[in-house]
């Protein structure tokens, strides 16, 4: 009787320059094994957080190559990797990461051709409370509303709490922080619990919160896909009323620009009328720990929901798949990202 050989997990190291996050951490190792899968990780993939290829072996996983990685039935990564020249992915493998599937929808339309199982880790629309275990992106954008909490105190010119006491204003700072969604909220959360006088405005059409004048920290949390320009929130009219030493933070600040005028990715800048404007779009890998651990633990409960015994198991009609599935069977799942295919070919004049 000869040995089955079990499916494996191939756990890509991280392509982009800067970004120190690896898709699944040792210690999420033993949760995939218990599924009945081998896990084979790019060597170097944790050299970003200081854990060496050993770790992973310590808990029984496999280093290999890149192209060892990209042959596994499962590959996940925190982007989809790119292949060498001249490759391809083989039909029926599983490819799991954060797509932004509406930026590269003839992307999508390929994997489709190719028939490739593609989830992506951040749905394109809200889906069911249970799509809420395998959503990766909400998790990142959630760390990137805490980090901008505490990048703008930290640039603010006086203390964000206010009682009195010496040193301290007798109030609070007024922050204001504009969108909506999980980074929104919680940098809202964020400067409360550091002592702010906070004032949400999810669309600024409902008139229910005030302007970026006379707030000593603003900050503008919109979700930006890419290759679209996002909205300007706090125009240069705003900026101007605002008073020397308060802070604007742009998480959608990219390198056509963001949601306030003159913006720069990851740069500090000061207006000339004093504002200091950060813009900050990858926040969330400014933690690359927590951030790591987050996404594995959506890497592992997505797992969780389509393998069992080590077998393979996808129901489209799922609701926790319905969100996330985005090619399977030679077909696109995601309605608006097919929208947006015939859309784009419509314009491009394509069959």
């Amino acid at each position: 009787m000869t040995d089955v050989i079990p499916m494996v997990v191939g756990v890509c190291r991280v392509a982009t320059p800067g970004d120190r996050r690896v898709a699944l951490v040792p210690g999420a190792v033993d949760r995939v094994h218990a599924l009945g899968l081998g896990v084979l990780v790019e060597s170097g993939a944790g050299e970003g957080l200081r854990v060496p290829d050993r770790a992973y072996r310590a808990v029984g996983a496999a280093v290999g190559a890149r192209a060892e990685v990209l042959e596994a039935d499962i590959v996940v990564g925190l982007r989809p990797p790119a292949l060498p020249a001249g490759t391809r992915f083989r039909r029926g493998q599983v490819l799991v990461a954060l797509v932004d599937p509406l930026s590269i929808p003839f992307q999508v339309r390929r994997w489709a051709d190719e028939e490739l199982t593609v989830i992506g880790l951040d749905p394109v629309a809200k889906g069911p409370e249970p799509a809420s275990a395998v959503d990766a992106a909400a998790s990142m954008e959630r760390l990137a509303g805490y980090k901008a909490a505490l990048l703008a105190a930290d640039h603010l010119d006086r203390p964000v709490p206010g009682d009195g006491s010496p040193g301290f204003p007798r109030e609070a700072a007024r922050a204001l922080v504009l969108g909506r969604g999980p980074a929104a909220r919680q940098a809202a959360q964020t400067l409360r619990d550091c002592g702010a006088e906070v004032h949400a405005d999810a669309g600024r059409a409902d008139g229910g919160a005030p302007g970026p004048e006379g707030m000593d920290i603003v900050i503008a949390a919109v979700r930006a896909r890419l290759r679209e320009q996002p909205p300007i929130l706090v125009t240069s009219q705003a900026l101007a009323g605002m008073r020397p030493g308060s802070v604007v933070v742009d998480l959608a600040a990219g390198p056509d620009g963001g949601t306030v005028p003159g913006v720069r990715r990851d740069a500090v800048m000061t207006t000339g009328s004093g504002v200091i404007v950060i813009g900050a779009e990858r926040l969330a890998e400014h933690l690359p720990r927590a951030a790591s651990e987050a996404f594995s633990r959506h890497v592992v409960a997505l797992l969780e929901h389509i393998v069992s015994d080590g077998v393979l198991w996808i129901d489209p009609r799922g609701p926790v798949l319905a969100a996330v599935l985005l090619t399977h069977g030679g077909l696109v799942r995601q309605r608006d990202v097919w929208r947006s295919i015939t859309d784009q070919t419509a314009v491009a004049g394509l069959p």
